[in-house]
C-alpha cells in the first residue's frame, strides 16, 4: 500500500511575512508478482521546498519559493543517481473573510541529474518547463476545510532524448477536520486524478490516487486559523510527479 509522510513549519520574518520549510516523502508499494508489472513504476519521491509569503495586508500574500526533488523507480537504488529536479516560483493567497481562501502559484523547472544509463546528449526530465497551480479553500465549519485545486504542466523535452514534449495536469479534491481530541490531531483526506501526455505515441497515461491520513496542528486549533496565521502553500506536485512516470511513458 502506498504511504507518504510530509510536514511543513513556518514562522513570522522580520514582521514582514512568513517563512518556512516543507518536506514530503513518498513510497509505493507496487505487486511486483504481476504478469503485465512495469520495473519502470515510480515507487520513491523525496521533496523539500522553502518559501517566503510577504503579507501585503491582512487578506493577501504574495511570496516565492523554491523546491527540490528526487525521483527512483522500483528498479533503481536512491543512493545512485536517479532523476532531481529543481523548480520555483511565485505563490499568492486570498482571504475572502472567514470562509474562502483562494491560492496561485506559478513558475519554471529544470531535471539536472539523471540516471547513469542516459548520455550526456539525451537527457529527459522535466526540462525547459514550466507550471501553474491555483485552487480554493472553503471553511464550513471551524473544524473543516476543503480544497479544490487544478495544476497544470508541461516540459519541452521530456521524452526521447528531449524531442518529445510533455504536458501534464491534475485535478484535486481534498479536506481536513480536526478531530475532538485534547491534542490538535485531524483527519485529512483526498482525491486527485492526474493526466500525463506527450506530444507522439499512444502512451499517455492517468493516474487516480485517493487518499486519507492524520495531522498534527502546531499553533493553531482549527484548519482556518492554521491558515491565517501563517500557513504555507506546499510545492505544486506536477513538476515533481511527471518525472516519477517518465520512464513509464518512454
Amino acid at each position: 500500500m502506498p504511504f507518504y509522510l510530509e510536514g511543513q513549519y513556518a514562522f513570522p520574518f522580520l514582521d514582514m511575512g512568513y517563512l518556512g520549510a516543507e518536506g514530503y516523502f513518498g513510497y509505493a508499494d507496487w505487486d511486483t508478482s504481476q504478469t503485465d508489472f512495469d520495473p519502470d513504476n515510480p515507487e520513491r519521491e523525496v521533496r523539500v521546498g522553502l518559501h517566503y509569503s510577504h503579507v501585503v495586508t491582512p487578506a493577501l500574500r504574495i511570496g516565492a519559493f523554491g523546491a527540490y526533488s528526487r525521483t527512483a523507480l522500483v528498479t533503481d537504488d536512491l543512493q545512485r543517481e536517479p532523476y532531481e529536479t529543481i523548480y520555483g516560483g511565485l505563490e499568492a493567497q486570498y482571504f475572502f473573510g472567514d470562509d474562502f481562501m483562494l491560492f496561485g502559484q506559478a513558475g519554471v523547472g529544470n531535471t539536472f541529474e539523471f540516471p547513469p544509463d542516459q548520455s550526456s546528449d539525451d537527457h529527459e526530465g522535466f526540462r525547459d518547463a514550466r507550471f501553474v497551480r491555483a485552487g480554493v479553500t472553503w471553511f464550513p465549519l471551524d473544524s473543516t476545510a476543503i480544497t479544490f485545486e487544478y495544476e497544470n504542466a508541461s516540459a519541452d523535452s521530456f521524452l526521447n532524448g528531449g524531442d518529445d514534449s510533455g504536458d501534464f495536469s491534475s485535478f484535486g479534491l481534498s479536506g481536513e477536520t480536526v478531530l475532538p481530541t485534547d491534542v490538535p490531531l485531524e483527519i485529512t483526506y483526498f482525491a486527485r486524478r492526474d493526466f500525463y501526455e506527450i506530444s507522439v505515441g499512444d502512451v499517455d497515461l492517468s493516474d487516480l490516487t485517493v487518499g486519507i491520513g492524520v495531522r498534527f496542528l502546531f499553533g493553531a486549533d482549527t484548519p482556518r486559523e492554521s491558515w491565517q496565521n501563517g500557513r504555507l502553500l506546499t510545492a505544486p506536485r506536477l513538476p515533481a510527479r511527471s518525472v516519477d512516470w517518465l520512464e513509464a511513458l518512454d
